[in-house]
C-alpha cells in the first residue's frame, strides 16, 4: 500500500547556502518525487530561494530568524495553518526553536533536525528529533535527550552531482598539477577541530617517500592564516595549496588520489567523505563519531587515531603505494554510498518517520 500524500513544511533560517541548506534542498526534491506536497519557509536567502525556484518548489521568505524574534512562531503558525500542512520539519537551532513553538500553536506535529553537535535547548519543544548521524544522536543523549525521542536520518546526495564530471586528468591540467605525481586533499572548514595541522605534518612525512606529492586544501575558516604560515615554516610551500572555498569541490575531488578528513573532534557526518565515495575515491579519516559511520575501516577506506600524524601518513602512503587496494576500497565505497546515502534513501526514511509521528498523534491523512 502506498503512503498517503503529505503536506510538509520545511523550515530553515540560515544566512548562507552551505551544508544544512543543501541537505534541505535534496530532501525537498526527494519528498516531492515520492508524491508529497513540500513547501519551505526561510528567512530571506537569495541562493536558497533561487535553488528552490529551479526545482519549482514553493518558498516563503519571511522575517523568522534570530532567537529573540518573538513574532517568528506566530508567522510560521499562520503559514502552516494556511497551507494545511500535516507535519513541520525544522533544520538548525533557530528554525527548530520557533518552528516547534509554531507547531504547538497550530496543533501540528514538529520534527526538528540536528545537523551538528549542538546544545539541546532549541530542539526540546519539538515532538520528535532526527539527527544526521548516530554520533550526533549519542551526543544528544549525552546532553539528556531521551533516546526514544530521536531517530537517525542520514544525509543523502543526488546521483546527478557525480555525472558528467571532467576526468581526473583534466582537473589536474586545470590546476597545473603533474599528471604523474600523487595528489591528496581535504574538503573541510579550516578550523582547529578539523585537524589540518596533522595533515600538514603527515605531508611533511610523506614528502620523503613521495617528493612530488601535492596536497590540496579546499575550504576557508579562522585557521587559514595560521595553517598557511605553518606550511611555510615546514617548507611545504610547493607541496600544499590553499584553494579557499570552492563551489566546484566535487569536481576537483575527481583529480585526487586520496581524500582525507583528519578531524580531531566528533563530526556531524563526514559529507566530504560521502562525496568522495560516490566518486569511487579511497579515503582516510579519523576514527571518531560521524566519520566512522561513513568509512568502514579496511573495507571502504582507512581509519586512524585522531591527532596521530604518523598514522595518518602511513595510511595515505599505503593507498598511494598500492593502486589495487585503492581501487578496491574506492569501488566498495561507491557501492556503500549508493546503498545508504542517496536522496532516495533519505526521503524514504523521512517519510517513515513522518508517518510514525502522525500515527502517534492520530493525524494521518486519508489513505494512511
Amino acid at each position: 500500500m502506498s503512503a498517503p500524500r503529505l503536506k510538509i513544511l520545511q523550515v530553515i533560517t540560515a544566512r548562507r547556502f552551505y551544508g544544512a541548506e543543501h541537505v534541505l534542498l535534496h530532501l525537498c526534491e526527494g519528498l516531492r518525487d515520492r508524491g508529497h506536497d513540500v513547501s519551505v519557509a526561510c528567512k530571506p536567502n537569495a541562493d536558497l530561494e533561487r535553488e528552490l525556484g529551479l526545482l519549482d518548489l514553493p518558498v516563503f521568505a519571511m522575517p523568522i530568524g534570530g532567537k529573540l524574534n518573538l513574532a517568528a512562531p506566530w508567522r510560521l503558525a499562520r503559514l502552516a495553518r494556511r497551507l494545511h500542512v500535516d507535519v513541520i520539519h525544522t533544520h538548525l537551532s533557530s528554525a527548530s526553536l520557533w518552528g516547534s513553538v509554531a507547531g504547538r500553536l497550530a496543533g501540528i506535529p514538529v520534527i526538528a533536525e540536528v545537523h551538528a553537535l549542538n546544545s539541546r535547548w532549541s530542539f526540546m519543544l519539538a515532538h520528535h528529533i532526527v539527527t544526521c548521524s548516530e554520533g550526533v544522536r549519542q551526543h544528544m543523549i549525552g546532553l539528556g535527550v531521551p533516546p526514544r525521542r530521536m531517530d537517525v536520518l542520514y544525509n543523502g546526495l543526488p546521483g546527478r552531482l557525480f555525472e558528467g564530471l571532467r576526468d581526473g586528468a583534466a582537473v589536474r591540467r586545470e590546476l597545473c598539477l603533474s599528471s604523474e605525481g600523487p595528489v591528496i586533499g581535504a574538503v573541510a572548514h579550516l578550523s582547529p577541530r578539523k585537524g589540518h595541522r596533522h595533515l600538514l605534518e603527515a605531508v611533511l612525512l610523506l614528502r620523503a617517500r613521495f617528493p612530488d606529492l601535492v596536497c590540496l586544501l579546499m575550504g576557508e575558516g579562522e585557521a587559514s592564516l595560521e595553517l598557511a604560515e605553518l606550511a611555510e615554516q615546514m617548507g611545504l610551500r610547493d607541496a600544499v595549496r590553499f584553494l579557499g572555498f570552492r563551489p566546484d569541490a566535487i569536481q576537483l575531488v575527481a583529480g585526487l588520489d586520496v581524500v582525507v578528513l583528519p578531524s580531531v573532534a566528533k563530526e556531524g557526518l563526514g559529507v566530504a567523505l560521502i562525496e568522495a565515495g560516490f566518486l569511487g575515491k579511497p579515503t582516510v579519516g579519523s576514527d571518531c563519531p560521524g566519520i566512522d559511520e561513513v568509512i568502514v575501516d579496511g573495507e571502504t577506506g582507512l581509519l586512524v587515531p585522531p591527532g596521530d600524524s604518523w598514522a595518518l601518513a602511513e595510511a595515505i602512503a599505503g593507498l598511494l603505494s598500492d593502486p589495487a587496494l585503492s581501487r578496491r576500497l574506492g569501488a566498495a565505497a561507491r557501492e556503500r554510498m549508493y546503498r545508504h546515502f542517496t536522496v532516495e534513501t533519505m526521503a524514504a526514511r523521512a517519510e517513515e518517520i513522518y508517518l510514525e509521528l502522525l500515527r502517534q498523534h492520530r493525524r494521518l491523512p486519508p489513505g494512511g
